[in-house]
């Protein structure tokens, strides 16, 4: 896998070289790193929030990924310096959440939807992973949020919101965090979710980095031949697809061989860190329920 040539020092992409094992402190892209992780802490504002746009629906999006790589950078290393500005940056989605829906929108405490709920709850999870307590109802009403949006004759399909449909990409978030709140891979709930999406394989004529991103951590965790289907079909789709010369090297387009769902609005940097995180899962998670076990 080469590397993008181009500007990485600040989010998304600084969590794909902390997937690779470099971290601020040690490895190959260390001085990357750590301009990344000091452009995130030198950005946070007062009350925890990494957020640096104008564009107020990106709020939590943003702020989910940089917590995650805060969160992730401080696991890693725990270094001090690092410990009050994660500390702030989970703070901040805690009090953001919406007391009643139980998860996370465009606003704090202001509505919920599944898609940016399952950011705010991976950020959670990697702080609860690098050390840091958080109290179980902050997870009590992300479970009451997904039940609300649960679809499907046997269940384990989700919707965006109560009042839409369910939806590939929606399905795949709501697995996963279904899975980080205690489902297990015997779950008949879980188990209709993972064969709903082993129905929808990727597709070159269909590219949805978002979705294939959230349906990859789940086929992953149920391991077995939903994983093996998943695997099989998304693997030599990505790495036929990279781009191989010139400039962009490593990367991959929004728009060939077919446009990403989302590639208009996030461009080459989104579909390939969307890609980049898709093919560290081999080493970068351990397999969810081996760790539970543990």
């Amino acid at each position: 896998m080469r590397r993008l040539s181009g500007d990485f020092n600040k989010f998304p992409g600084t969590t794909e070289f902390l997937g690779a094992g470099y971290t601020h402190r040690s490895g190959q892209y260390q001085e990357t790193v750590s301009r990344g992780l000091k452009w995130l802490v030198g950005q946070q504002r007062s009350d925890g929030d990494l957020f640096n746009s104008e564009a107020r629906f990106l709020r939590f999006y943003s702020h989910g990924i940089a917590a995650i790589a805060l969160c992730e950078a401080y696991g890693m290393t725990r270094d001090p310096a690092l410990r009050e500005p994660t500390q702030k940056a989970l703070q901040f989605i805690i009090d953001s959440q919406h007391p009643d829906y139980g998860g996370w929108r465009y606003l704090a405490r202001t509505e919920s939807d599944t898609s940016v709920s399952g950011w705010q709850l991976m950020a959670l999870k990697s702080g609860e992973m690098a050390g840091f307590t958080l109290s179980p109802t902050v997870y009590q009403r992300v479970t009451r949020w997904l039940d609300s949006v649960e679809r499907g004759p046997r269940a384990g399909l989700y919707s965006y919101h109560p009042s839409r449909p369910e939806s590939q990409a929606m399905t795949a978030e709501a697995l996963l965090m279904r899975q980080y709140l205690g489902f297990t891979r015997d779950n008949p709930r879980l188990r209709a979710g993972a064969d709903y999406l082993a129905s929808h394989l990727p597709e070159p004529s269909d590219r949805d980095a978002y979705y294939w991103y959230y349906a990859t951590q789940v086929m992953h965790h149920m391991g077995g031949q939903h994983w093996e289907l998943w695997n099989g079909r998304l693997r030599d789709l990505l790495t036929s697809t990279q781009s191989q010369e010139g400039g962009t090297a490593g990367s991959w387009s929004p728009d060939q061989p077919t446009s990403d769902k989302w590639g208009h609005a996030g461009g080459r940097l989104y579909v390939t860190c969307m890609h980049l995180l898709m093919l560290e899962v081999y080493y970068r998670h351990l397999p969810l329920y081996q760790q539970l076990e543990r």
